[in-house]
């Protein structure tokens, strides 16, 4: 076996790599050669996670560890034991002066989003990358090679660059007021866009029976545009990609990246049935191959531009509209008095037919639909685009499996009529089995989001994380079997988990930098990140400074020069540095000297602006302190040199006998002078360490405790002045008579021993007032080299706030003990790693339990009625993963005595810290009396609403019958008034019906109808709905996404009716109302706009709840008793989705709800 050097163990790939090269070829010879500089980098970097490469020797030979070796691409694995020169010589002309700086000077260098332009993948592509260059040193100070750090970021610079573009195009959407402002607009933006477009034709086919038509262009010839019959010119509604751009276009398209383009991509600027239609073409970067994002991109913005084009035609055409809407509606309103009559007899004519129509059908489609009914459901699940299959009984026997499934499990036909373990034999053991086993045997419907599971695909085992929905089969009201639906999200996950660990491993190369380092943002100098060597050097912590401006961190900095340096580097953009200033810093009540070497870096972002200042400092001041005294004490050297010269050559001239005798006494005064200087600095040194040391010192000299020396912090505890040292300390300090110290003291002068408190109390006189002071100290006596006590040595470190910080908590934790008990309010806890569940004795009492049985979580939510247990479990559940407050009222069947009792439970997640389990904490009251009161007034209400309805039903009728009756009679001014009646009767139906679903929905007796359906459909049909009632105002509705969730159909709509109702209820007439749904993450986001009054901010924490109105002189008109946004909160969250509003008084309101996706 090969005798393996120990600093060649481990590594992965690489490891082996390097193990298994021949290096005697080499110039960097047999590793068993290698300097111990070199070993200690490479063993480093094999056992790094992190990317990270080692440029050796002049030649700057490369090696590398598993990490980095993505980032050479095609040339890993040729590119070890290669010169960077080398490896890299597309770009090593402007990294050589970088490389040969760290390894002449010694000096590191960051380049933050550095752009590189590579040749990896046989091209030459835009690359960014953060990267660090660092010595490696020789314990003799030698420097042999640099060692490189590097995180790949062109995918974030890329897309943020790609982003703002798009946010630009989304921030134009509805900004032009007409088409040939539109146009305008779109060129402004494009022309911006040459690092990812070079060049774009926009082409309008609104006129089908001509030739498409050039609108806008940029970066190309008009002429060699209209030049070319694009293949999108056919009528095809797909994106085209032209890999041969040359075989199109007459002449070449020159980039910004000097080279031109060879690629293009053709996408419709609009879908449906929009008035402005066309295609937009689009130069491909050479830079940049043609991936999913990069088309992805260009798609979008070929949307934005249709968008942006067709908001501005209509717009420009919304005016004559508007005009002809007035005419309609005048029409109308006779059009409705002539045929209200005709109408109602109408509809009962249609209603019976339909009525008779439905019987007969029924009897003769109910044969139809049974036997068609399971085709439909296989074929359903077959071409369902969702990976989907159906297992069958308790053994989950494979009914059937659709091709997505299939392809993602990699399986084919023949695992169908087999058993799941026997078909997939790794699922066995997995948690997802139990989940399926669950749903089986309970019958209730079971999602889990990124889920891991082992599965065998393409020949070799691995984890993928997905996506599941396992659906129970029910037959006659029996669960049969199981559907199972999965979605691959193992990219999205790995994706998340490779840039967390990537930001983790930067933020911990920039804390474990061996010099002071610091990131400032903005021009504040807002302080994002500071490593410790930097708060060291101002006497700080890291949670003192991160998070705040730096002037505000230290404020000494006003008058001297750093700010102004700041400010340069910020507006020049260019770095500065010096290798020493004077730095004042203020600790305490005292100004303090210190010499600083910095070096001020700019951050950039895309645009080439800075947002930011990287800083680099070391303290030099022991360099610059030592280098003065020397300078001092050579220039009194200088001078008595001087001196014994002139004196030596007056003897000499009197007494050259002398000479020999003088020459070997200055030599003795030159080594005295030497030894005193030494002695003089060492002794200044050290008076400076002690004098701002952070801890109390002071020295007591003889049986009298003398003051000889006391530093500043212990002045400070002391609350006196220099003025002390040189007195007995009973003196300096007479209150400490009566105290024990003094006697403490004389003991350790007598005894010799050292003598330890801790936390003790002292009383001293701080400005004519007696504080307690509480310290650790120590008192060390110092001995002569008989072994006499002949002084003592003070060190005490103040923990006064301390001290009194935990007693102060110990009472409140007292008091809140105490206010516990006196409400009679249980209190629990719960370790959500290990859901050990810890609970009062009351706690347990209001669950029915005695006070020494030993419970746990399950056990808890087995107290809980069915019907309520899901909602507890899920409001739990997503208060620990979201770290929200956890606020419920439900019932709990006591375990003991079987009462029902109400409870109301409040919690809140407390996150781990310092290595602590994270924990769920709160309180359980009893509002049993409180319940019964809210279900004797819903009853109440109930009663009172349903007595109300029937007198207003004949109210109704009556009012009808007049109306009838006086239109025939030609009575203009009672079928007006019975007109204006009937708007009353309805709106206090309405009203009544408010009160009944209230009570319903609190008595549990509005149940919810849960089924897939189109969300996108439903919105179109309410919004259609509102636009033929309501004509004082324009209702948009903007694009939505198809989209399908499993929920109630008409409670969602009534959800979506109330808000469009309340947008015309609250906005001035002639306003616009907007109607939007957007997919984000797992669910559907639903918006309704509107530009009226606007609701202040201390009104809408309190808008969803029962009966709350906003009281303010413009709603003080407006009907209504605050119950219609309180039923559109409680459907929504029964639906598991959130509801909430965004408001500015004066400009409007959006109300918003999500829901999960099916």
């Amino acid at each position: 076996m090969l005798n393996i050097p120990s600093f060649l163990l481990g590594g992965g790939q690489m490891g082996e790599l390097i193990r298994t090269t021949d290096w005697s070829v080499s110039v960097l010879s047999t590793p068993d050669t290698w300097p111990e500089s070199l070993k200690a980098a490479v063993s480093i970097s094999l056992n790094s996670g992190f990317p990270i490469a080692i440029y050796w020797g002049s030649d700057f030979i490369l090696l590398y560890n598993d990490a980095w070796s993505t980032i050479p691409g095609d040339k890993h694995p040729w590119a070890l034991g290669k010169p960077g020169a080398v490896v890299w010589p597309e770009i090593w002309d402007g990294l050589d002066a970088q490389f040969k700086s760290v390894l002449t000077k010694g000096e590191s260098i960051r380049q933050p989003d550095a752009l590189l332009l590579m040749h990896r993948y046989g091209y030459t592509e835009e690359c960014y990358f953060d990267y660090s260059l660092s010595p490696i040193m020789a314990t003799d100070g030698t420097i042999g090679g640099v060692f490189n750090a590097v995180i790949e970021t062109t995918y974030k610079v890329i897309n943020e660059r790609r982003n703002k573009h798009l946010q630009r195009l989304q921030n134009q959407l509805n900004q032009s007021h007409s088409l040939m402002e539109a146009v305008a607009d779109v060129e402004n933006i494009l022309d911006n866009c040459q690092e990812d477009i070079p060049f774009y034709l926009l082409f309008s086919t609104e006129n089908k029976n001509t030739q498409p038509q050039l609108v806008a262009s940029g970066g190309i010839a008009e002429n060699d545009g209209l030049s070319v019959s694009w293949p999108h010119s056919n009528g095809s509604g797909n994106v085209e990609h032209i890999p041969d751009l040359d075989k199109y276009l007459p002449h070449a398209v020159q980039s910004i990246w000097g080279e031109p383009c060879r690629e293009a991509l053709i996408a419709p600027i609009s879908r449906d049935e929009a008035k402005i239609t066309g295609y937009l073409v689009m130069g491909l970067s050479p830079r940049k191959k043609l991936d999913s994002d990069y088309q992805h991109f260009l798609a979008s913005v070929a949307i934005y531009v249709g968008t942006i084009l067709n908001n501005g035609f209509a717009y420009e055409q919304s005016g004559a509209l508007q005009r002809e809407q007035i005419l309609n509606e005048e029409l109308a309103t006779t059009n409705e008095e002539l045929s209200a009559t005709n109408d109602e007899l109408h509809l009962s004519q249609i209603h019976l037919a339909a009525l008779n129509s439905e019987l007969e059908e029924r009897v003769l489609s109910r044969t139809k639909d049974l036997a068609e009914s399971e085709a439909r459901f296989r074929s359903l699940i077959e071409q369902s685009p969702v990976p989907t299959m159906v297992t069958r009984g308790p053994n989950m026997r494979l009914e059937v499996v659709n091709p997505p499934m299939l392809l993602l499990i990699d399986k084919d036909n023949s695992i169908i009529g087999k058993n799941l373990f026997d078909a997939m034999p790794e699922l066995a053991g997995q948690a997802i089995i139990e989940r399926l086993e669950q749903t089986y045997q309970n019958g209730k419907e079971w999602t889990g989001y990124e889920q891991a599971v082992l599965l065998n695909r393409n020949g070799e085992q691995g984890t993928g994380y997905f996506n599941i929905l396992y659906k129970p089969l029910l037959e006659k009201g029996e669960v049969t079997g199981v559907i199972q639906s999965a979605v691959d999200v193992t990219e999205q996950v790995v994706a998340r988990q490779r840039i967390e660990e990537s930001e983790n491993n930067l933020r911990n190369m920039v804390m474990s930098a061996h010099y002071a380092l610091m990131i400032l943002h903005g021009r504040d100098w807002l302080i994002e990140i500071a490593n410790q060597q930097l708060v060291n050097l101002w006497s700080k912590t890291i949670d003192e400074v991160t998070g705040r401006t730096l002037l505000e961190v230290l404020p000494e900095l006003e008058g001297q020069p750093f700010p102004n340096l700041l400010k340069q580097v910020y507006e020049t953009g260019k770095g500065y540095g010096q290798e020493e200033e004077v730095f004042y810093l203020q600790i305490g009540d005292k100004s303090v000297q210190k010499y600083v070497s910095f070096y001020y870096d700019p951050i950039f972002d895309n645009q080439g602006n800075v947002t930011g200042i990287i800083v680099a400092a070391e303290d030099i001041t022991d360099k610059v302190q030592t280098r003065q005294l020397l300078e001092r004490s050579y220039v009194e050297q200088q001078n008595l040199n001087e001196e014994l010269m002139s004196t030596n050559e007056e003897l000499a001239s009197a007494n050259e006998e002398l000479l020999s005798t003088n020459e070997e006494l200055a030599a003795t005064r030159d080594s005295l002078k030497e030894i005193v200087s030494r002695l003089a600095e060492s002794e200044a040194r050290l008076r400076y360490m002690l004098a701002d040391a952070p801890i109390a010192i002071s020295l007591l000299t003889g049986k009298d405790l003398i003051i000889e020396a006391a530093n500043n912090k212990v002045l400070e505890a002391w609350g006196k002045t220099s003025e002390v040292i040189g007195m007995p300390l009973s003196e300096a300090l007479p209150e400490l008579q009566g105290q024990d110290f003094l006697n403490i003291l004389d003991n350790v002068y007598t005894t010799g021993e050292p003598y330890y408190g801790n936390e003790v109390k002292a009383l001293l006189e701080h400005k004519g007032v007696i504080e307690e002071v509480y310290t650790n100290f120590v008192y060390h006596p110092l001995k002569d080299e008989e072994g006499k006590t002949t002084s003592i040595v003070l060190v005490a470190n103040i923990v006064t706030e301390q001290v009194l910080t935990r007693k102060k908590v110990e009472q409140t934790e007292e008091m809140l003990r105490f206010s516990v008990e006196a409400a009679k309010v249980g209190t629990w806890h719960m370790n959500i790693e290990t859901n050990e569940f810890t609970a009062s004795a009351r706690c347990k009492e209001l669950l029915g339990f005695y006070a020494n049985d030993a419970i746990n979580y399950h056990t808890i939510i087995e107290q809980i009625p069915d019907e309520y247990r899901h909602y507890v479990e899920t409001s739990v559940n997503r208060a620990i993963s979201r770290g929200d407050s956890y606020h419920v009222e439900h019932p709990v069947i006591g375990y003991h005595d079987q009462k029902l009792r109400w409870v109301r439970a409040a919690g809140k997640l407390n996150q781990n810290t310092q290595g602590k389990s994270a924990y769920f904490s709160g309180v359980l009251m009893d509002i049993t009396e409180q319940k019964q009161d809210e279900v004797r007034k819903n009853d109440f209400i109930g009663m009172v609403s349903h007595e109300l309805k029937t007198p207003l039903t004949s109210l109704s009728a009556y009012v009808q019958m007049l109306h009838a009756r006086a239109t025939k009679a030609d009575d203009a001014f009672t079928a007006n008034a019975l007109d204006k009646v009937n708007v009353q009767v309805k709106k206090m139906g309405t009203l009544i019906n408010g009160f009944l679903n209230v009570s319903r929905l609190e008595a549990g007796k509005i149940h919810l109808d849960k089924a897939p359906f189109r969300l996108d459909e439903l919105v179109k049909e309410i919004v259609d709905e509102n636009r033929l009632t309501v004509h004082s105002h324009q209702i948009i509705l903007l694009p939505c996404e198809e989209v399908t969730i499993n929920a109630d159909r008409d409670k969602i709509g009534s959800v979506i009716s109330n808000l469009l109702s309340n947008a015309v209820k609250y906005s001035p007439k002639g306003k616009t109302i907007e109607v939007n749904c957007l997919v984000i993450d797992n669910n559907i986001r639903v918006g309704v706009k509107d530009e009226g009054m606007g609701i202040r901010p201390e009104d809408t924490e309190k808008l969803f709840e029962r009966y709350y109105r906003v009281d303010s002189k413009h709603t003080q008109t407006i009907s209504g008793f605050g119950i219609g946004l309180y039923l559109c909160a409680e459907i929504i969250q029964r639906h598991d989705g959130l509801i909430w509003v965004d408001s500015q008084v004066g400009i409007g309101s959006t109300f918003y709800f999500s829901l999960p996706l099916a």
